[in-house]
Parts: structure tokens; sequence; C-alpha cells
């Protein structure tokens, strides 16, 4: 078999504090008084942080800006409402007006245990509905969630249980399809979505990665039939990569290497200048120090050129 295509990202934004580092996930674009900027999560600032950060990149400019949030944050959804972002803290769902600071939260999920927190999520086709999952912080127990909340009756449903840390997601077919990663499993799971009757029914895998040293984290739609998946990997330091699937055959396309940086969290794809760039996050959660010191990149955002040329739809929450 040929080796794959492969490109090397390079640093986009290296972490101003080594807080900045711990693990960075979630990267939408969104503009924000205007201005287009990147904006993603660092769901907690250190392994003992009970909290954790909103960040915000102006493209133009250079300008960067850090959000402290009381409690630690699995995703950041941009909205339709000027300056507000939809974001899951904890076990909350809310939105956050990046300006004023003000916080409106809209439901909570019922589940009091001390060992799940919200963790990553999508939008819904249409923007009136997200898919989001939890997980478990030991990274040991089905004890984590799949849920979906809507917006237009503030009301959250139990999709799946049995998860162990609910990752990347994308939609296809209108929003009938649900891919879905639950990292232990190493697979990318494919469900048939109703979105009136608040259900999901498995059908199968779409992307068998169990062969795989590293860990599949999160994913997004290329908008073309193929998704690009995060690898994460606990086992060393040095370079991590993300990986270009076909998601009809599962088969492997292309891959992006991040030099330096082995625990990539999440990708996102962006248009820069007219042309279709891939933005990867990556983190130091766990790191030994040497694995640390064999990784200096780690906890910095990438960029990297792709063959795309055009980006899937844009979905934002539509409050």
């Amino acid at each position: 078999m040929s080796p794959l295509p492969s490109s090397e990202a390079r640093v986009l934004i290296a972490p101003a504090t080594e807080a900045d580092t711990y693990l960075p996930e979630g990267p939408r674009s969104f503009a924000i008084g205007g201005r287009e900027a990147l904006v993603w999560v660092n769901i907690q600032t250190a392994a003992d942080a009970m909290r954790g950060t909103l960040h915000v990149a102006y493209w133009e400019g250079g300008e960067r800006r850090r959000y402290a949030l009381p409690v630690r944050v699995g995703f950041v959804f941009p909205t339709d409402v000027p300056d507000t972002v939809l974001l899951g803290m904890e076990k909350a769902i809310g939105t956050l007006n990046i300006k004023t600071g003000n916080w409106t939260p809209f439901a909570k999920i019922l589940d009091a245990n001390p060992r799940t927190i919200i963790n990553d999520g999508e939008i819904v086709p249409g923007g009136k509905a997200i898919v989001f999952g939890t997980k478990d912080l030991q990274f040991q127990d089905k004890i984590a969630h799949l849920y979906l909340f809507t917006l237009a009756d503030n009301r959250l449903s139990i999709l799946a249980d049995g998860q162990t840390c609910s990752n990347g997601k994308l939609f296809a077919d209108c929003g009938e399809t649900l891919f879905d990663i639950d990292t232990p499993t190493k697979t990318v799971a494919k469900y048939r979505f109703d979105l009136q009757a608040r259900t999901l029914a498995s059908n199968g895998t779409a992307i068998d990665l169990r062969h795989e040293d590293a860990f599949p984290d999160g994913m997004c739609d290329c908008g073309d039939g193929t998704a690009i998946v995060a690898f994460y990997n606990p086992h060393r330091g040095g370079a991590g990569k993300a990986v270009r699937y076909q998601l009809d055959t599962g088969n492997a396309i292309e891959e992006w290497t991040t030099t330096g940086s082995p625990r990539v969290t999440c990708p996102l794809l962006v248009n820069v200048k007219g042309k279709i760039k891939l933005v990867l996050t990556t983190c130091t959660e766990g790191m030994t120090t040497e694995m640390r010191n064999a990784s200096p990149n780690a906890g910095s955002l990438f960029i990297a050129d792709t063959t795309l040329t055009a980006l899937p739809m844009l979905e934002i929450v539509r409050i």
C-alpha cells in the first residue's frame, strides 16, 4: 500500500501561557463586532483546574483575547445573535455575550455524576438544535451520554448512553445521518437521526480506526463526502496528525502532521483569502515531563494548506 499524501502543518498561534496549552478544543469561525475571528475553548487550564477559558483570535491584525469562564467548558458554537456564542459548560447549555459577559442559561443535563461533564458537540443542520456528548473525566467507564437539545423549547433528550468520551460529530444527508466518535472505541459510528422523533438508530461503523496507535478525537465535515479526524496520541511526544477519510468506504485519503505536538484535538476548515485551510488545535493534557520536552509545540494551534476548493455549509445556532 502506498503511503498517504502528507503535508506538514505550521504553528498558527503559540500559547501565551502554559495554562493555555492544557486542553484547547472545538475551534469555530465567528464574526465578532463585524470582525472575522477564530474562537475555541480551553476545557480546563490544568489537571486539577475547575475552570476553562474561551479564546478569540482575530484574523486581521492578530489581536487575541482570553475570557475566563466560571467552570470547565466543552464546546463553543456561533449564533445568529450579535457577539453571542452558545457554550456547553460542565452540565449546562447557555449563551454568552462576549462583549457584555452576560450568561443566559437554557438547560441543564440531569446527571449528577461528578465524573461526567459536557464535551464535544455539533449543530444540527438548520441551526435549531444541537447534538452533544459528555465524557468520563477518568476516561474509564461507559457513564457518558449523547444528548439532543432543541432551541424552540429548551428541551434536552438522551439519544444514547453507554459512552465513555463523546467527541467528534458531523451530519450528512440533510441531517438524517450522524457520524459520531466515542473515543475509546476507535471507530466513527454511523447513525440514522430523526430530529422530530428525537431518536438515534445505529447504522454500522463508517471508519474503523482500531489499528491506530492514537485515539480519534475531534472531526469535521469537508462537504464532499469526506471528513477530517484529529488523532490524540497519549503514548509519546513528538509529532501528531489529522487524517482525511471517505465516509462511504472508510478509506484514508491524505494526512497532515503537527511537528512537536502529538495530541491533536480538533480540526476546522476555514477560508483564508480565498484558500481553504485546515486549523488544528492541540494540547498538553496528561503529558509527562519527558513527553513535554519532546513536544515543544504542544498546545499550539496549527494551520495547513488543503486541496479543497470550497467550505461545507457553515451552520450557526439560531436563537
